[in-house]
């Protein structure tokens, strides 16, 4: 099983290795504002919200990790780890552990279901309901810091 992990990640690498690296990327920063904020606000939700579905928890941490670590790897690639840090503070520092919470409960709820019986998921569910709500408010704090500042 590791030997197939380290394959894909060296396939990857190689097969993305020409793409992260271009001198024709420019970053260009967004227009900041409401309209702004609105979006991401949508865009977070969305994300927040497809976790609630964990009985796909795995597909999703995957699909996540990816779509956050090229992104971020072409970018300190091509314009530097300095600059990248600063592009990512500070909404990045508040969105990330956010997605790690996200992650956090969807595979608890996955584990309640599929590990300790479907009688288990309110019970639990009742119990992190502060974490729930503690972390779309960091979604709806991180927006306005991305959007605004």
């Amino acid at each position: 099983m590791v030997s197939i992990f380290i394959f894909l990640i060296l396939f990857l690498f190689y097969q993305y290795s020409g793409i992260l690296q271009t001198e024709e990327l420019v970053s260009t920063p967004p227009v900041k504002g409401i309209e702004y904020v609105e979006a991401i606000v949508v865009n977070n939700l969305l994300n927040y919200l497809q976790y609630l579905f964990f009985p796909v928890a795995p597909v999703l941490i995957i699909k996540d990790d990816i779509l956050l670590s090229v992104p971020i790897a072409q970018s300190a690639i091509n314009f530097g780890v300095i600059q990248t840090l600063k592009n990512l503070f500070p909404h990045g520092f508040l969105e990330i552990p956010n997605i790690l919470c996200f992650q956090f409960l969807s595979i608890t709820m996955f584990y309640q279901l599929f590990f300790k019986g479907w009688k288990t998921l309110v019970p639990t569910f009742m119990k992190l309901r502060k974490v729930y709500l503690a972390s779309l408010l960091v979604i709806l704090i991180a927006a306005i810091v991305e959007g605004v500042f």
